[in-house]
């Protein structure tokens, strides 16, 4: 998802993940005409056990800005019930600066660095903002004397109160992550990009500003590190300044970050992970090393994009944005959309690429892309221009709601604006899937953009009652032998190329 120009500042700074993976082609498929059905959240579910929810992960990113732009709070999370169907939260994002560490500053780009002027940090919503009581999830406000305040105050707090929720800072994302070139370039930057990574946010030395910040004040909040480079070797918000070095430095980080974090574990006792969000693009995932071998022996687990397919950089045609399966141009009978990009084929070029079953979870989509002027509801139909994005709970109720059981992905028409989202439906028919590939789960950018926790209760609903997950006993579950039949080779081939195979049903 890209960033939304009507943002606050930092929002526009640290927003979120996304990638053009479909330019210029229009979209498709006929779409049967069907009104989703929201699944019922069960009575005071269990809250996620180590083992996760009935074998599988959930998981969510919340974006350091939701407060300020949206005004959705961490204890929206309890107030939803939403934290009762999360495993993970990833905090969205920590910055790598233009000083090529971690850090969280109140300072700007120089006129040297990529985007000048722009900010490095936000301290105020990471650890300064007085969050009122009102806003707080223990219901006691903030004091100007406290070493940390802000978001991870809460966090914290939350996590007093779910001890099993695992948090996680996820770093860089679709506008900071302008130095992971330069900062991976050397084995003395990784080093001291790795160091100020784990001194900042696991071992909690924060800045001083006034009386918040100091030596150790945020130790225990976060349990990992979630990577979020957009993209070695490939362009994101900008191209790489290295993309002949990128795949071997990023490859070296993930490894010193493995070994890092193991030392910290012998030190204190502490399991920290390390994940990463995974491209959908060929280019940075074949050539920026998210399927070399390397990678699955270092990661704990990768959340899979699974969304931004096809989005609102194509401004002339609708399309599904996260199509579970492929789906053809409306009107050209064999002609895949998006070169055959879908959620199915790229997990699966991900387990051929040697990760475990459970170590990949598929991506939703809890936000639109949306175009204007569309008379024709099908898929791939002609639009008159780009509306950009907008929360799921912003759209939930604009025009009517249709699913695309060949497409398996969800959108909403109301005779002229038409949306690409997740559903409650499409949610429900994509864990299912999950459930039965036995891949280990499935996360949401964001989860702030819920409603009322439809989207995640669909989720979790569904694989509570799914068949165990492969977190539920020792290892991942055998692969099934069925779906596209992606050989080893498969990773490296171009969307269009790949061989059928028996389905999955």
């Amino acid at each position: 998802m890209r960033h939304r120009t009507s943002l606050p500042v930092p929002a526009l700074l640290a927003a979120t993940t996304a990638l053009v993976v479909g330019l210029g082609v229009p979209a498709v498929a006929a779409a049967p005409m069907n009104t989703g059905q929201v699944v019922a959240k069960k009575s005071a579910p269990e809250a996620p056990a180590p083992d996760g929810i009935n074998g599988y992960r959930t998981l969510g990113y919340f974006p350091a800005w939701a407060p300020a732009s949206s005004g959705y709070d961490v204890v929206d999370l309890v107030r939803t019930g939403a934290v009762e169907d999360l495993t993970h939260l990833n905090y969205a994002f920590g910055n790598v600066t233009t000083d090529l560490v971690c850090d969280i500053t109140d300072a700007t780009v120089p006129e040297t660095g990529v985007d000048p002027g722009q900010p490095e940090g936000d301290p105020e919503a990471d650890y300064l903002r007085l969050v009122p009581a009102k806003a707080s999830v223990d219901g006691r406000g903030d004091t100007a004397d406290q070493p940390v305040a802000g978001n991870f105050n809460q966090l914290r707090k939350l996590k007093e109160r779910h001890p099993d929720l695992q948090v996680l800072i996820s770093l860089g994302g679709w506008t900071w992550s302008d130095n992971f070139s330069d900062a991976a370039a050397t084995p003395e930057s990784r080093q001291r990009l790795v160091d100020s990574c784990i001194d900042l946010y696991l071992r909690g030395d924060l800045p001083v500003h006034g009386a918040q910040g100091g030596p150790g004040v945020a130790a225990g909040i976060f349990d990992g590190i979630d990577i979020d480079w957009e993209w070695p070797a490939a362009s994101g918000e900008h191209p790489s300044p290295r993309p002949a070095e990128d795949k071997e430095n990023f490859l070296a980080l993930m490894e010193l970050f493995r070994s890092e974090l193991d030392a910290l574990s012998a030190e204190t006792g502490e399991d920290y992970l390390l994940t990463g969000f995974a491209p959908a693009g060929w280019t940075p995932r074949t050539e920026g090393g998210w399927v070399d071998p390397r990678l699955p022996a270092v990661v704990d687990f990768l959340n899979v994009q699974g969304y931004d397919y096809h989005g609102t950089w194509v401004t002339d045609r609708t399309g599904h944005q996260g199509n579970l399966h492929p789906y053809e141009w409306p009107g050209r009978p064999g002609e895949a959309a998006n070169w055959g990009l879908a959620a199915d084929g790229l997990m699966a070029a991900y387990r051929a690429a040697g990760y475990r079953d459970d170590q990949l979870n598929l991506g939703l989509a809890a936000y639109g892309q949306g175009w204007s002027g569309v008379s024709d509801p099908t898929p791939g139909a002609a639009a008159g221009g780009a509306i950009g994005t907008a929360n799921y709970a912003e759209l939930r109720h604009v025009g009517k709601e249709y699913y695309d059981a060949t497409a398996v992905a969800g959108y909403r028409w109301d005779g002229d604006q038409w949306w690409s989202l997740d559903t409650p439906r499409s949610v429900t028919a994509k864990a299912e899937w999950i459930a039965t590939q036995s891949y280990g789960g499935a996360f949401f950018w964001d989860i702030t953009g819920d409603f009322r926790n439809e989207l995640g209760s669909a989720l979790a609903g569904t694989l509570r009652t799914a068949a165990p997950g492969p977190l539920a006993g020792d290892g991942a579950t055998p692969t099934p032998e069925c779906g596209p039949a992606w050989s080893a080779d498969a990773a490296a081939t171009p969307w269009g190329a790949r061989p059928a195979g028996p389905p999955c049903v």
